[in-house]
Order: structure tokens, then C-alpha cells, then sequence
């Protein structure tokens, strides 16, 4: 394989492997915000939504609690005398393997991301090139996300509607606030508060990530005389070429 091609295919893998690393932290911090009840219920309380529900407040904590439970996989949590009608009943099951795939993804995506990480700096061996990878990576997520995050803030609506779409092939997530107990414990606000802090983890995660990598790419490795010293940018082949060579004239006056 020539040089050209090693970098190449060290770049392009280590920044993929960057990519997918992000990801796994994006759906962590989705799937950590979308089971937590203690989060439903706070921001529930601060829509003040009991007095159009017709439950009390210990009710609607018991609910929020078998919600999450169920969204984490556990079927029985909504059998046992369930809150929600029929329709109610078949989106949940809907949400519940949109999270199952959410878990299988993440998953997936682990041992791809160690593999595509260090194969890519093993191919790359440059220190320079590396930190662009770095860099080059969370905008590969950034520009789509951040324009999805400007079209939520001006029109939630539109693009709350367009993201179930997208991920339902039904309507059932269609629900009449009048017959429907889910659509009045779950108000806008409380998804949008939600999508908000999915978004700063998110974003908080994948700086983290950019940060770790590019100090990596100043600490190590350490010199590799038998790349040509690649890792350490080259800096002592530059330095060893900018240095006059010192040379004695013999038959000079001394």
C-alpha cells in the first residue's frame, strides 16, 4: 500500500471512528433523558398539567415510573392494570423497540468505533493530520443536527411532527387530548425541554470527545524513529534541516 493511500485510509477511519464515538454518546444521552421518571415528573409539575389529567399526584408518579420501565424494556410495567386505551397502549409498543433499537445500535456501534479509532491512527502515524481528524469529526454530526436545532427553535411544531414521521410508519402518536391520558401527561413543553437537554449532553459529550483526542494527538505516542518520527509532526527532522551545517576550512587563517 502506497503512503498516499495508508493516510488516506487512516483518516478516513479515524475520523468515522471519531464520528461513531459521538453518536454513542448522543444516543446515551437520549436514552438516559428518555427513561428517566424523575425528569418526566419534574417537568410535568412545572407545566402544571394535574389539573387536566384527572390523576393525582402520586398517580401520575407511579405512571411516569412504569413508563420508564417499560421504555427500558420491562413489558410487564404498563399490564398490570394499564392507565392508557388501546391505541395508547399499541405507541408505546412502538416507542418501546424504537429504544430497544436505540440499545442494539449503540451496541453496534462500540466495537466499530474502537476498531475504525485505532486502526486509523495505526495507518495515519501523524500527529498533525490526526488533530484534523479530531476537529474534522463532530461537524460531520454538527451541520446536521445544528440545522434540525435551528428548524426546531423557529417551528417546533413542524419539526416535532417531521421526527415522528421519520420514525413511525403509523399515526398512532396522533393522540386526542380528550380521550387520550398520554398526549395530557406529556405536553410540547415537556418534550422541548427534553429535546434541550438531550442536546446539551450531546454537545457536552462530543466536545469531551474532541477534547480528549486532540490532546492525545500532543502526548502520544512518543517519537517512532522507525515511522521517520511521524507522531511527533516531524519536529526533529525540521529542526535537524533548519540547522546550518558546521564545516572546517583546513588551509584557513586560524
Amino acid at each position: 500500500m502506497s503512503q498516499q493511500n495508508r493516510t488516506t485510509l487512516g483518516a478516513i477511519g479515524l475520523t468515522l471512528g471519531l464520528v461513531a464515538l459521538m453518536l454513542i454518546v448522543i444516543l446515551t444521552a437520549l436514552h438516559a433523558v428518555g427513561v428517566n421518571d424523575a425528569l418526566y415528573f419534574k417537568l410535568q409539575m412545572e407545566a402544571g398539567i394535574l389539573p387536566e389529567t384527572g390523576v393525582s399526584e402520586d398517580e401520575l408518579r407511579s405512571i411516569d415510573r412504569r413508563l420508564a420501565d417499560y421504555l427500558r424494556g420491562d413489558s410487564a410495567a404498563l399490564e398490570d392494570a394499564p392507565p392508557f386505551n388501546d391505541r395508547e397502549m399499541a405507541h408505546m409498543a412502538d416507542c418501546q423497540r424504537l429504544f430497544a433499537l436505540l440499545r442494539k445500535v449503540r451496541s453496534r456501534l462500540i466495537p466499530w468505533a474502537v476498531l475504525l479509532i485505532v486502526g486509523g491512527a495505526y495507518l495515519l502515524q501523524n500527529r498533525k493530520k490526526a488533530r484534523r481528524c479530531a476537529w474534522l469529526a463532530p461537524l460531520v454530526l454538527l451541520i446536521p443536527l445544528g440545522i434540525f436545532a435551528m428548524w426546531a427553535a423557529v417551528d417546533f411544531d413542524g419539526a416535532f411532527t417531521f421526527f415522528h414521521r421519520l420514525l413511525f410508519t403509523n399515526d398512532l402518536w396522533l393522540l386526542d387530548p380528550r380521550t387520550d391520558l398520554l398526549i395530557r401527561i406529556c405536553p410540547e413543553s415537556m418534550f422541548a425541554a427534553m429535546g434541550l437537554r438531550i442536546a446539551l449532553l450531546g454537545l457536552g459529550g462530543m466536545a469531551v470527545v474532541t477534547a480528549v483526542a486532540v490532546l492525545l494527538t500532543h502526548i502520544w505516542p512518543k517519537t517512532n524513529k522507525n515511522e521517520g518520527n511521524a507522531w511527533n509532526d516531524n519536529r526533529a527532522m525540521r529542526r535537524a534541516a533548519g540547522q546550518r551545517p558546521k564545516t572546517f576550512d583546513v588551509g584557513g587563517k586560524r
